[in-house]
């Protein structure tokens, strides 16, 4: 009895000391005091030097002007600094929240468990839950660890990309950088268009850009008041005026995690815009710029003010600056295209294009050339309608590939896929080295005939069967599912839009639910297999390879599926002469014959493509980025190829896709000296394609 009393007083003691350290744990809290008052004191530096430096004008010595962008960057230094201090103390104070106290009770109760000999017995039940919590404890410190290395991580890329930032902004002020931004409209316009158009379908609303600009008061007074600006999809800007709104609207820094948020956002602040817009203006303090009427001029109406541009609306004008010249640049690009995009989206919209002519297009696009189409595209809205027609009506196409939402209105091209406009932003985010994303209503000019054969030849059906194979049924038919054990399961319509993340990268980056070979063969057996399957037109089979292949195999060479020494001796100096040795069209007379392996040499799946006027296989390759300027031994190119072939419609395909015809072959000899070689170009199409300037 007399042990049992001093085991009993020494737990006592041990719980004191357990208490003790508890109360030590919440001691940390002080530190991040410490880093609050260091971090306000850093962001009111932060804000004083980017006011001064904002408000030099244009006439301020070059030299002043570098003092005070000098202390801009030292106080935005010293501001994310402190930032990250304050950040990394409450991530500590958290991480430890989660199991430091667990750890300490069960470490405490598993020495009483071995120092009471005398309650082995009753204590003894109890040992189970006791290292399932130290089971638990430590799973949560690895996990506490792993987001620390996260976030560390995360500072890194932010800090990398500030630096990128930097060193962009410095370098737009170049003056010929600055013009060709400003000047060149031509093709940096019709890309905001394309960019901005591409959000604006079924009233879904998406953020196109988002951050803080200096305003103007319309006032006497003129004050510039700092304001948070969100520019959507449907051609409205909006800026907060209420401290607390805007970072209601700013939460998410990235595009690609702030969907879900600003949507419904917006939607809430819409649905009260129209019952009542007085409450919005003094309650959300949030005003809204219809940009339907609106124009924007690059600069202030008074000239010595630097960074400013004007958006100019029947009702009123208004007068911004950036903090930058590259912020401000594509601040103006943005608008634009925003603009663009709404007339574009009025005239694709209107009733009686897609009513117009129903039945003047039938599914068969064999006749038709890639100009004809795009023309009839042009001259008759319908044409919108007949593609949606044509790939919805693929076996599988009627529903999106990842979630099941039916009528789905983007396509991969690449993967030959339909999608919903939910699952098309997360195949963007993949990039385009993934998934091409596009319209099959707005990105009339992408379906060429060419793209949808590849799709009559996949389908969603097909593909899934490829890239879900672990979800299929092992009974032969590509449409019978069964339940399989995986860690994601397939997303449905309503699932938010971070399940749909995290399986579609599992899906295509990771490709875990792809089905592998038996034989598990490495990359040389794939080469070999998708060079088969070019050679014979197997069309799925060399998607299927491309799939389920580790590595990219769309550049597989002859040199891969035939050991070089295995061919005849290539330094052997052929018969004829040196042009003839060189002509591109040797280059798969005989794929069997031992007599053209030398010719064969350095020859692509391209290559082998243009021999088997196979124009839907060359669609394949390139979508998957087959390098179209690829040079045999020879020297020759895919061109060089169909030119030597006299197949004029895929060399013209070729050379809208990109091939360079000013490369020679190894006779020195270009595709149009090539072709002219070959007597006079017919083709007058042909000829001015090959003689453009690169």
């Amino acid at each position: 009895m007399s042990g049992l009393k001093i085991n009993r007083g020494k737990s006592s003691i041990m719980g004191i000391k357990c208490e003790h350290s508890k109360l030590n744990t919440w001691v940390s809290l002080v530190g991040c005091e410490d880093s609050r008052q260091c971090f306000d004191k850093a962001m009111h530096e932060y804000d004083q030097a980017r006011e001064k430096f904002v408000s030099l004008k244009k006439n301020t010595r070059g030299d002043i002007v570098a003092e005070f962008e000098k202390d801009l960057l030292n106080s935005k230094s010293a501001f994310e600094k402190s930032r990250f201090n304050l950040v990394n103390a409450l991530m500590n104070v958290e991480a430890k929240k989660k199991y430091e106290f667990l750890e300490s009770i069960s470490a405490l109760m598993d020495a009483h468990l071995r120092y009471f000999k005398l309650g082995h017995d009753l204590l003894g039940q109890m040992e189970p839950f006791i290292h399932q919590v130290l089971t638990y404890t430590q799973q949560s410190k690895e996990l506490a660890n792993n987001e620390q290395d996260k976030l560390a991580k995360r500072i890194q890329e932010f800090r990398s990309q500030a630096e990128l930032d930097n060193l962009q902004d410095s370098n737009s002020l170049d003056l010929s950088v600055i013009s060709d931004s400003i000047l060149g409209s031509g093709t940096s316009s019709y890309r905001n268009v394309e960019t901005a158009s591409m959000f604006i379908v079924n009233g879904q609303v998406e953020t196109i850009k988002q951050g803080y600009l200096l305003k103007r008061s319309s006032g006497s007074r003129g004050e510039w008041k700092r304001m948070f600006f969100v520019l959507d999809s449907q051609g409205s800007l909006y800026y907060y005026k209420n401290k607390g709104n805007k970072y209601m609207g700013h939460q998410s820094l990235s595009f690609n995690r702030s969907n879900e948020h600003h949507k419904s956002v917006f939607d809430r602040f819409r649905s009260r815009h129209k019952r009542a817009s007085s409450f919005n203006e003094e309650i959300l303090r949030c005003s809204t710029v219809n940009l339907h009427t609106s124009t924007i001029k690059k600069d202030a109406e008074d000239t010595d003010l630097r960074l400013c541009f004007r958006i100019i609306s029947p009702s009123k004008t208004y007068t911004l600056q950036a903090e930058n010249e590259a912020d401000r640049l594509d601040w103006i690009n943005k608008i634009t295209g925003a603009i663009a995009s709404l007339f574009n989206s009025y005239f694709l919209q209107q009733p009686f294009l897609e009513a117009k002519h129903d039945e003047s297009y039938n599914n068969n696009f064999d006749d038709y050339n890639v100009q004809t189409l795009h023309q009839n595209r042009l001259e008759d809205g319908s044409q919108v309608g007949s593609v949606s027609k044509i790939l919805r009506e693929i076996p599988g196409n009627d529903l999106c590939a990842e979630c099941g939402t039916p009528e789905p209105k983007w396509a991969s091209l690449n993967l030959g896929i339909l999608l919903c406009i939910e699952c098309s932003g997360v195949h963007r985010n993949l990039g385009v080295h993934i998934s091409k994303v596009r319209s099959i209503v707005l990105d009339v000019k992408v379906w060429e005939p060419s793209i949808l054969d590849l799709f009559r030849n996949l389908g969603n059906a097909y593909c899934n069967s490829i890239w879900e194979g672990l979800f299929l049924a092992d009974t032969g038919s590509d449409n019978i599912q069964h339940d399989v054990a995986t860690p994601i399961p397939k997303p449905s319509l309503k699932d938010p839009i971070q399940r749909r993340e995290k399986y579609v990268h599992a899906k295509y980056v990771e490709k875990l639910f792809v089905v592998k070979d038996s034989e598990a063969p490495g990359n040389n057996s794939y080469a070999k297999s998708i060079w088969e399957a070019v050679k014979t037109n197997d069309l799925r089979e060399a998607y299927r390879l491309i799939a389920v292949s580790a590595v990219s195999i769309v550049n597989s060479t002859f040199d891969d599926v035939v050991s070089v020494s295995s061919s005849p001796n290539l330094d052997e100096e052929p018969s004829g002469s040196n042009q003839e040795s060189h002509n591109p069209s040797l280059c798969g007379r005989d794929l069997d014959s031992s007599e053209s392996k030398n010719s064969l040499q350095g020859c692509s799946l391209l290559h082998l493509a243009c021999q088997n006027d196979n124009q839907v296989m060359l669609e394949l390759l390139l979508q998957f980025g087959a390098n179209i300027n690829v040079c045999d031994s020879n020297g020759s190119t895919p061109l060089h190829q169909c030119i030597s072939q006299k197949n004029n419609t895929l060399a013209k395909f070729l050379l809208r896709r990109g091939a360079r015809p000013s490369i020679k072959d190894g006779g020195g000899l270009s595709a149009l000296e090539r072709a002219m070689e070959m007597g006079a170009i017919a083709d007058e199409e042909l000829f001015l394609l090959l003689t453009r300037s690169e």
